[in-house]
């Protein structure tokens, strides 16, 4: 296991800015001084951004891994519409020019994970799924992530009714602090946080549907490459058992699953944190030395 140090010696932060498709998206980075012997890119949730991994992009930096984190279009400081989601291959291609520059600026040599929280793992599987994406990634983490919610819950008609949707009246959903840390810095940041985002349009909605779409009637199947689904004992928010049932269709022997001591939402904000950290880090790691053998 991978010690994490405390307090971190050797970070770098910056935010880059990357010009897409009419929007500056930014680009957060946490990265060692030496050379990167790993690199994580990580997709955040609805609400959340770049700024709620303060205390993680040091520790994933302090394991030697570079970790990246895009804040979507209309989230964080990011550039764009905020409480709008473009249509799906807009976010999808904002996801892919920030990954071509991510292994770009690490190397061909240098095992990339992709991890994915909460909603953003439905993002992350979409694109995994895209037949445009082709950046090479060697292992992928579904974190707290209710794949294939909107399937699971709304029936035929009611998915069609919402892929007709136009509206841009506000959905709220419906977030709640304690479900994701009882930790009380980390609730108090969530609940006074300006760039948190806890409502998308409705027609917003219909975006996220068409995600869901690209990886629940795949037109191709994933890479052999090592995956999993990480979670706590519980979650409040997630149907583990019918996420997890979705993982494992999706990457068939490939998946595993991996639970740690918590009933909490966002494991991040957790006292699993450095635990997980580490986990993730050896996971990316591993896959190098395979590689290279």
């Amino acid at each position: 296991m991978i010690e994490t140090k405390r307090p971190p010696q050797n970070i770098r932060r910056e935010i880059i800015g990357l010009p897409v498709d009419g929007a500056e998206l930014a680009l957060h980075l946490w990265r060692p001084r030496g050379r990167a012997k790993g690199a994580v890119f990580y997709f955040h949730g609805l609400q959340s951004h770049a700024g709620w991994l303060w205390e993680v992009g040091p520790q994933f930096a302090d394991n030697d891994i570079a970790f990246y984190v895009l804040d979507r279009r209309g989230s964080g400081i990011s550039g764009g519409t905020r409480h709008e989601l473009p249509d799906a291959a807009t976010v999808l291609a904002d996801y892919r020019v920030a990954l071509e520059h991510v292994r770009g600026a690490i190397g061909d040599d240098v095992p990339l994970s992709l991890f994915g929280h909460c909603l953003g793992g439905s993002f992350m599987a979409a694109l995994m799924h895209h037949p445009e994406f082709t950046v090479r990634y060697d292992a992928a983490v579904f974190c707290s992530t209710w794949l294939g919610k909107l399937h699971a819950t709304l029936d035929q008609d009611q998915r069609r009714a919402l892929a007709a949707e136009t509206s841009r009246e506000l959905w709220d959903a419906g977030l709640r602090s304690e479900d994701f840390t009882d930790e009380a810095r980390h609730r108090h940041f969530i609940d006074h946080d300006d760039l948190a985002l806890r409502q998308l349009t409705r027609r917003s909605r219909a975006t996220l549907l068409e995600l869901e779409k690209l990886y629940m009637e795949p037109r191709r199947a994933l890479p052999p490459v090592p995956a999993a689904f990480v979670s706590g004992l519980t979650d409040p928010i997630v149907d583990l058992d019918d996420a997890q049932r979705t993982f494992l269709r999706m990457t068939e022997s490939h998946g595993a699953l991996v639970r740690f001591a918590t009933d909490k939402h966002y494991l991040f904000y957790t006292d699993v944190r450095g635990r997980l950290v580490d986990w993730a880090s050896t996971f990316t790691l591993l896959q190098g030395l395979d590689r290279n053998a």
